[in-house]
C-alpha cells in the first residue's frame, strides 16, 4: 500500500531534486580568456598582444569540503525518501483508521435501528389490538428517527475517509487486517527518527557550504599566457605559466563569516531543541493515552457483560409489567452502545498503536 501511495508522486518528486548540472572534481568555475593589446605611439616602439587562458582551480580545503558535501546529498536523499514514506504512512493510518472507526459506529447503529424497528413493529401490532397504548409506539419511532440520523452521519464519515484512502493509494478498498504491533517502549530514539535526522544533516550540509565558501578554501587560479611583442624589424613570442595561491595558512576569517556560522548554530540548536520537545511529547501522549485506554477496556468489557444479563432478563419483565416500556427501551439501547463503545475503545487501542509506531518514526 504504501509503495503505491509513493509511486503516485516519484516520478514528479524525482524530478524536482535532480541537480540541474554536474558538479567537477576540480575546477571551481569556467575557464575563462582574455585578450588584451597595447599599441605603441612611436614609430619604431613595440606593439604587445597578450592571450591568457585562466583556470580557476578549487583548493584542497574546498575539494575536501565537496566530498563531504557529495556524502551528506547522499544521506539527505535517503533520509528524504525515509521521509517521505513516513509522511505517507500517517495519512494512510489517519485514513484507514479514521474510516474503520466511522464504519463501526455505523454497524452498531443499524443493530440498535434493527432492533428498533422489531419493537415498532411489535408496538404497531399492539396498538392495532388495543392491547397498548401509542405513546409506546411515538417512542420507539422518535429514538428510530434518531438512531437512522446517526447512521447517515457515521455512513457519511465513513465513505470520506475511504475516498481519501483511494485518493492516497490509488486502491479501491482498505484491507481488512490494518492492525499493527505495539512498538516497544525503548523503541524511541529521537536522534534516529526522520525529522530530527533530517535536521542535523541539514546543518551539517549548512556547515560545510560555509566552509567552502570561507576565505580559508579560496580558489587557486592557473593561468597559461602567451605574449607577442612587435617592433619594427623585430617580433618575439613569449609563453608563460602563472600560479595564484592564496595563504590559506594564515588566520584570517572575515566578520560575515562567523557572523553566519554562529546564526547557523543558534538557529539549528533552538530547532532541535523544539523538534526535540514536540516528538517527545508527543511520544509521551500516546503512551498515557495507551494506558487509560487499557484500563477502559477492560470496565467496558464488564459493562458489556453486565448488560448482556441484564437484557436477558428485560423480556421476562416487561412480559411480567415489572418495568415500564420507556425504561425496556433505554436499557437495550444502553447495552448496544456499551458494546460498541467496547469494540471502538478496542479500535482506538489499535489505532494508538499505529500512532506510536507514527511518532517513533516507523513508517508502514
Amino acid at each position: 500500500v504504501l509503495e503505491l501511495a509513493l509511486h503516485r508522486g516519484t516520478l514528479a518528486a524525482e524530478q524536482s531534486i535532480a541537480p540541474p548540472y554536474q558538479a567537477s572534481s576540480w575546477l571551481a568555475g569556467l575557464p575563462s580568456l582574455s585578450l588584451s593589446y597595447l599599441g605603441s605611439d612611436q614609430r619604431l616602439g613595440t606593439d604587445e598582444t597578450e592571450l591568457s587562458f585562466n583556470l580557476p582551480v578549487k583548493s584542497g580545503r574546498r575539494r575536501s569540503a565537496d566530498k563531504k558535501l557529495l556524502a551528506l546529498a547522499e544521506e539527505l536523499d535517503d533520509t528524504g525518501r525515509r521521509q517521505r514514506e513516513l509522511y505517507f504512512s500517517g495519512l494512510i493510518r489517519e485514513a484507514v483508521w479514521s474510516y474503520r472507526l466511522a464504519d463501526t459506529r455505523r454497524r452498531f447503529a443499524n443493530d440498535k435501528r434493527q432492533l428498533l424497528l422489531q419493537l415498532e413493529q411489535r408496538q404497531t401490532d399492539l396498538v392495532a389490538a388495543n392491547a397498548a397504548s401509542e405513546y409506546a409506539l411515538l417512542l420507539v419511532q422518535t429514538e428510530l428517527v434518531e438512531v437512522e440520523i446517526s447512521q447517515q452521519s457515521h455512513l457519511q464519515e465513513a465513505r470520506r475517509w475511504l475516498q481519501r484512502y483511494r485518493q492516497i493509494t490509488g486502491l479501491g478498498e482498505i484491507p481488512e487486517d490494518i492492525a499493527e504491533a505495539a512498538p516497544p517502549q525503548a523503541r524511541f530514539q529521537a536522534d534516529q527518527h526522520p525529522h530530527m535526522r533530517l535536521l542535523e544533516l541539514a546543518h551539517a550540509q549548512r556547515q560545510q557550504v560555509l566552509r567552502a565558501n570561507s576565505v580559508q578554501a579560496a580558489d587557486w587560479n592557473v593561468s597559461v599566457t602567451a605574449k607577442n611583442f612587435d617592433t619594427a624589424g623585430y617580433d618575439e613570442q613569449q609563453y608563460g605559466l602563472g600560479v595564484e595561491i592564496p595563504l590559506s595558512g594564515l588566520s584570517v576569517a572575515r566578520q560575515v563569516d562567523n557572523s553566519e556560522w554562529r546564526s547557523e548554530a543558534r538557529d539549528y540548536l533552538m530547532a532541535r531543541d523544539q523538534l526535540l520537545n514536540q516528538l517527545q511529547s508527543n511520544w509521551d501522549l500516546l503512551l498515557g493515552e495507551q494506558e487509560t485506554l487499557r484500563a477502559k477496556q477492560d470496565l467496558l468489557v464488564r459493562a458489556s457483560q453486565l448488560n448482556q444479563r441484564i437484557t436477558g432478563q428485560l423480556e421476562q419483565l416487561r412480559a411480567s409489567n415489572e418495568i415500564a416500556q420507556e425504561i425496556v427501551l433505554r436499557r437495550m439501547m444502553l447495552a448496544i452502545d456499551t458494546r460498541a463503545e467496547a469494540a471502538i475503545n478496542r479500535l482506538v487501542i489499535e489505532q494508538n498503536n499505529a500512532m506510536l509506531r507514527q511518532a517513533a518514526g516507523m513508517s508502514l
